[in-house]
Parts: structure tokens; C-alpha cells; sequence
């Protein structure tokens, strides 16, 4: 018998927005207990007296920590997108569910009033980082496994994709099996992970640097250029750095829309893309992240007929809202200032079979504060990485980066100008599967 004969459920289950409705206010509901009960936090007692005064006075900025803001609220959203993801629901019907959410959580899971920045993040980050958690726990699990290897999957896929893995077992989807969904097989992708040492500048000292452990996640899920588009986040990236201080930075792109400016099937290929990003980058000398919209053009030049190729990306982005260290300034026990902002960047990469093995790269970003100081801010960065194989999949990889800002400020502040620049040497395990373009 085959296995598509023992197909027990379909690949996509069948749409339930309602049921995504009701697993967002559990989810609020969830949190606001474990929050009031577990660590006893007052401000998680809200009454309808608080829901009362929340929608009278509206919309603040609020006061909570970086990581808080910039961080934990993104991930609490992609919960709240997932459920809509889990249920049937496509990329963009889950899109409201992630603003609601927010705005419910905003207005009746708190005593303080509904903070203007978390819906913002909530939402957006909640967007970006849910959908590539679908995909990630999509190709991590797969419905035709069985045993011990199925349950290991399931369990492997949680930590992205909770929501999907709780709905999951509650259909039975741990142990039964079905057709896998398209997100399973991204086609062209590459996987590298690495740890290592990270060599950074002394800050408080004339000179010399000092260095500690660090740990690199990259996905390039699909092919920028190599895959037609298919609908939002087909083809998507995800660089994830950790240093025993906790998370160094986060930055994550996926395209919602592409276009083939060129054949197809011509030997180079230019690709029109418009993506959805978010960035958080933390680092001693500066903190700054936001939910951004970027436009422009990915290119691969082939050279000769060993899968060699040349990667270019060249992007303008706008600013939905950013937030940027303004010691100093900020609002209230907040030092970070919130804003729009313009921005660029570009890269040129050398590959093989899509595998970059250097990489030059550089980025702009204009940050004007709407709250916190009375300042503009320009953040740029830029480096240099390069791979060396060792064998098929272990390689040592380097690179160096300098993180750059100036902040100008119109209420008579001095000028705070500052520059961070550090390396990484990393033992790296690389795996890869190819695409047509890869080829």
C-alpha cells in the first residue's frame, strides 16, 4: 500500500477565522493570567474600569526596555499571526488578525494606557517574523514521517511556530499522516550555522579589543532571482547573531511581491523585489531595530559553467517606525528615541550554487525621532565576510563590520557621533539544496 493511500488529513487545513479569533484572545487571556498570577504584576490586574479609561484616553508612547519593544513584542505577534497561519487562514487574512491582537491586548490586557509603539511592533514584527516562522516549522516538520523522527520534528518546530504545533495536536497532526504543504520544500536554500569567537572594541578604553563566544544562524529560504513569485514570503532570509550577553542581532527580509525584469531563463538574472524587513541590532556602543519596506533589484551574473556567480542587491527602504538609543534623551525612563525614517543598502556577493562565500555589504538608515529627543539620527554599517570550506559541509568563516552613527540634535545637544567595530572567526556547518538558477 502507499503512503498516499494512508493519507489521513489534508496539507492545508480548511479555513477557520473565527477559530483564529477565539486563539487570540486565549492567547491575551493566557498571557494577562501568567502575568498577574505567576510574577504577581499589578498592571496585569485590568478591570473593566481600566478598559474604560484605556478607551477613552487612547493611544502613548511608552517607557519599556529595548529588547521589551524591539524584541518580545515582534515574537508575541507572530503568536498572534500564526494562529491565524494554523487555522487556513493566507498570508494577508492573517494580517488583520495580528493587528487585533495587538490592539485588543493594548486596550484590555493592560492597566496602562495603549502604547502607540507596541501595536506598531506587535504588528509589523508580528507579521514578518510569524510568517517566516510558519515556513521554518513547515519544513522542519513533515506529515509522512512516523515514530520517534516525527515526534522529534514536532517538538523541533515548537519553538518557531507554537501556535501551529499546539493546533496540530489537537487535530491529531503529530502522529497522523498527510501530504506535506508547499512551505515544506523551499526549493533553493541554504542553511549555515556556526559558533566561534567575536572580537569587538573596548569601549571606556583608548584602545584594544576584547572577545567572547558568539553563535551565527543564517537561512536563505528560496532563491531571489532563481524562483518566479509565488505569493508573500516564498522567498525570505534570516541572520540571527548570539553572544553569551544574549542577542547581538536579529534581522530578518521576505519578499512580498517580485517580478522578473529579465528572460527567466536568460544566464544572468535581475529580479524586481519588494520585501518586508525588521532589523533589531544591540551592541554595546548602540541599540536600534525597526519594521522597514524596502524596493529594488537582486541580480546573479553567471560565471563560467561550474555554478560560479556574482550576487548583487541594491534596495531603497522606508521606515515604518524605528527605535534608536538616545542616552540622555529618550522619554521618560525610556533612553531610546522612536521614528520614521528613509534608508539604502546594497551588497555584492560571490557564490556557488548559491552558497556565498564572500560577501561585501553596507547599509544607510535615517531615523527622525516623533518621540524622545529633538533629533535625527544616521546609522550605517558595513563589512566584509568571507568562507572557506573545509569539507562538504564544515568550513571556517570570518568577517568584520563597523556599526556607525551620528545623531544630531536641534535643542542644542552636543553631537553624539560614535563607531563600533568588530570580527568574528567561526567554525561553520553549511548544508544547501539547489534551485535552477543554482545550478
Amino acid at each position: 500500500m502507499t503512503v498516499l493511500a494512508l493519507l489521513q488529513f489534508d496539507s492545508v487545513p480548511k479555513p477557520r477565522p473565527l477559530m483564529a479569533v477565539g486563539e487570540v484572545l486565549l492567547i491575551n487571556v493566557f498571557v494577562n493570567r501568567v502575568d498577574a498570577w505567576a510574577f504577581d504584576q499589578d498592571w496585569a490586574r485590568a478591570g473593566p474600569g481600566d478598559w474604560k479609561k484605556n478607551l477613552r484616553l487612547g493611544w502613548e508612547w511608552d517607557e519599556d526596555a529595548f529588547p521589551t519593544n524591539m524584541f518580545a513584542h515582534p515574537y508575541h505577534g507572530g503568536l498572534y499571526f500564526n494562529a491565524g497561519r494554523s487555522n487556513g487562514l493566507s498570508y494577508f487574512e492573517s494580517v488583520p488578525i495580528a493587528f487585533l491582537g495587538s490592539w485588543t491586548w493594548e486596550y484590555f490586557g493592560e492597566k496602562y494606557r495603549p502604547s502607540l509603539n507596541d501595536w506598531f511592533m506587535t504588528s509589523f514584527g508580528g507579521i514578518t517574523l510569524g510568517e517566516m516562522f510558519h515556513r521554518v516549522g513547515a519544513t522542519i516538520r513533515d506529515n509522512r514521517a512516523t515514530g520517534f523522527k516525527r515526534t522529534l520534528r514536532e517538538l523541533g518546530a515548537l519553538p518557531v511556530d507554537p501556535i501551529g504545533g499546539f493546533n496540530r495536536l489537537l487535530r491529531g497532526q503529530w502522529k497522523g499522516l498527510g501530504a506535506n504543504p508547499s512551505e515544506h520544500d523551499p526549493g533553493a536554500y541554504v542553511l549555515r550555522l556556526g559558533g566561534g569567537i567575536r572580537f569587538a572594541k573596548r569601549l571606556n578604553a583608548d584602545s584594544g579589543f576584547w572577545s567572547m563566544g558568539t553563535f551565527l544562524l543564517d537561512l536563505l529560504y528560496g532563491d531571489q532571482v532563481g524562483q518566479e513569485y509565488r505569493e508573500p514570503f516564498d522567498v525570505f532570509n534570516v541572520r540571527v547573531l548570539v553572544t553569551p550577553q544574549g542577542l547581538n542581532a536579529l534581522r530578518a527580509s521576505g519578499r512580498l511581491y517580485g517580478a522578473n525584469l529579465n528572460s527567466p531563463t536568460g544566464r544572468n538574472r535581475h529580479m524586481l523585489a519588494v520585501n518586508q524587513r525588521y532589523d533589531f541590532y544591540k551592541n554595546p556602543a548602540q541599540s536600534v531595530g525597526g519594521q522597514s519596506v524596502e524596493i529594488g533589484i537582486n541580480s546573479r551574473f553567471a560565471l563560467g559553467s561550474k555554478g560560479f556567480g556574482i550576487r548583487t542587491a541594491i534596495f531603497g527602504d522606508g521606515i515604518i517606525l524605528s527605535a534608536i538609543d538616545a542616552p540622555g534623551t529618550g522619554f521618560g525612563e525610556r533612553n531610546y528615541d522612536f521614528g520614521p525614517g528613509l534608508g539604502a543598502r546594497w551588497e555584492v556577493a560571490l557564490e556557488r550554487h548559491g552558497v556565498r562565500f564572500l560577501r561585501v555589504f553596507s547599509q544607510l538608515e535615517w531615523i527622525h525621532a516623533v518621540s524622545g529627543a529633538s533629533a535625527d539620527h544616521v546609522v550605517d554599517f558595513g563589512g566584509i565576510e568571507a568562507a572557506i570550506p573545509v569539507t562538504s559541509r564544515l568550513g571556517i568563516a570570518a568577517s568584520s563590520t563597523v556599526f556607525g552613527r551620528v545623531s544630531h540634535y536641534t535643542d542644542g545637544r552636543t553631537r553624539d557621533s560614535r563607531d563600533y567595530p568588530e570580527a568574528r572567526l567561526l567554525l561553520v556547518w553549511t548544508k544547501a539544496g539547489f534551485g535552477e538558477a543554482q545550478r
